[in-house]
């Protein structure tokens, strides 16, 4: 199946809009288009084309190796046009070492290669890098002790300081951003089954993708799914007041 086939094909299973994409990988929403066409010629260059192509494959669960294979495979890897045949003749007035000078021009070849993904990755943003202990630290700062991992069930209603917010992701990825009182404390990818559990003293903001995949519980009060599948939803609740839910 073509590259552009099987990422479509991927994406529309998972239900999984250009949009809520755009925000989960920090890949433009045209350029992500782009790929499911397989108009390489539209993104910045080959190599910014083949790393997009391994992020997105790998958000959509899907056999990264296999497609990159495939990509190399139709002729889209770049290739550096100064190396010379080795079979070719020397021009005149040339007195040796040709085999020097191409193995400087492939070493030159991968620096600049090296020296593109080293610009990709720094430029990312944090919230797309996995696992950074930075947010690993303020997740485990955030949760109440009596916060056990995935699979919890959300706490019954009780009498809460503040404002309390419980996610439980239940039949697909979600990424989400949370801040409480002002201060980030959760970025990033959630898979489903997964709870996330959340405090503040006077008020707690959600960013959330894929809103029909995630369950809301405030204050020990279910209000049910934040939107609807493959939408991205904002809300905010605040310390002392009846908590609503804007599907968007």
């Amino acid at each position: 199946m073509p590259i552009g086939e099987t990422l479509r094909n991927a994406r529309m299973e998972k239900g999984f809009s250009l949009e809520y994409l755009e925000e989960a990988t920090k890949i433009r929403a045209k350029y992500l288009e782009a790929l499911e066409n397989e108009r390489f010629d539209v993104l910045p260059g080959p190599v910014y084309a083949k790393a997009f192509l391994r992020t997105y494959a790998k958000f959509l669960n899907l056999d990264t190796e296999a497609i990159m294979q495939e990509f190399s495979v139709e002729g889209n890897e770049p290739v550096p046009d100064l190396i010379k045949d080795p079979q070719a003749e020397p021009e005149p007035g040339y007195t040796g070492g040709g085999k020097n000078l191409r193995y400087l021009v492939a070493g030159f070849a991968i620096i600049a290669l090296l020296g593109v993904h080293f610009f990709y990755d720094a430029g990312r943003p944090e919230e797309n890098k996995p696992n950074l202990p930075q947010t690993a630290q303020q997740q485990q700062q955030t949760q109440p002790e009596n916060n056990t991992g995935a699979g919890n069930q959300p706490p019954q209603e009780q009498t809460v300081e503040g404002v309390r917010v419980t996610l439980k992701v239940m039949d697909g990825q979600s990424w989400m951003q949370i801040v409480a009182d002002g201060n980030t404390v959760f970025s990033g990818t959630v898979s489903p089954g997964e709870t996330k559990d959340f405090q503040a003293q006077e008020k707690i903001y959600l960013h959330v993708g894929n809103a029909g995949a995630v369950e809301v519980n405030v204050n020990g009060k279910d209000l049910g799914r934040l939107g609807q599948t493959g939408k991205v939803v904002r809300n905010t609740f605040y310390s002392g007041q009846e908590p609503e839910v804007n599907r968007g």
